[in-house]
């Protein structure tokens, strides 16, 4: 590592750090996530040491660097927000007795149909369905093939669909678990 890179870089982090905290905190951000920012935002700034043009201002670009991390941030909190709403407005029905009903029958039969799941078929589609897992990691983490896992989900998702045949909730199981 050159000597005069770390001594350029630590005298701009002494001059810059506590402004780009504030900066982040201004912008709304809570202080853990304005500290996580202001890390970044050096470690990026390290990172691009040797492409940095030195006709340009360097309080600029860290500034720059600051403001697009946290554009990402809240556009990253945007969408897991929009997502859980949207994920809860499928699931939670309106408050209307009958659907208050048929969501708990629904949700019963579901439950009901996972348990009686062969053991190993329901532990690769909870990993999937309920955890996120991708098929590689489930195989990974049982120590199957990701063939295997596909079967497993092709299986158990055949079970959950003749369950809601059974008891005519196909529409509303599709939007549910398979949608």
């Amino acid at each position: 590592m050159d000597s005069r890179s770390w001594k350029a870089f630590d005298e701009i982090y002494n001059l810059s750090h506590k402004k780009i905290y504030s900066f982040s905190v201004r912008y709304g951000l809570s202080v853990a996530d304005a500290e996580e920012i202001t890390q970044e935002v050096f470690v990026r700034l390290w990172d691009k040491r040797n492409s940095l043009d030195i006709g340009k201002s360097i309080q600029s670009y860290i500034y720059k660097i600051a403001k697009n991390i946290i554009v990402d941030e809240f556009k990253k909190k945007i969408k897991i927000q929009a997502s859980q709403a949207y994920q809860m407005n499928l699931i939670v029905p309106v408050n209307n007795v009958q659907e208050d009903m048929d969501y708990k029958d629904l949700k019963n039969l579901m439950e009901e149909t996972l348990l009686e799941l062969p053991e190993r078929r329901r532990k690769v589609f909870e990993l999937s369905r309920i955890n996120g897992l991708s098929h590689k990691e489930i195989a990974l983490e049982l120590g199957i093939s990701i063939k295997t896992v596909e079967n497993h989900l092709n299986l158990a998702l055949h079970n959950f669909r003749i369950a809601l045949q059974n008891a005519n909730y196909l529409l509303l199981g599709s939007l549910i678990f398979f949608g």
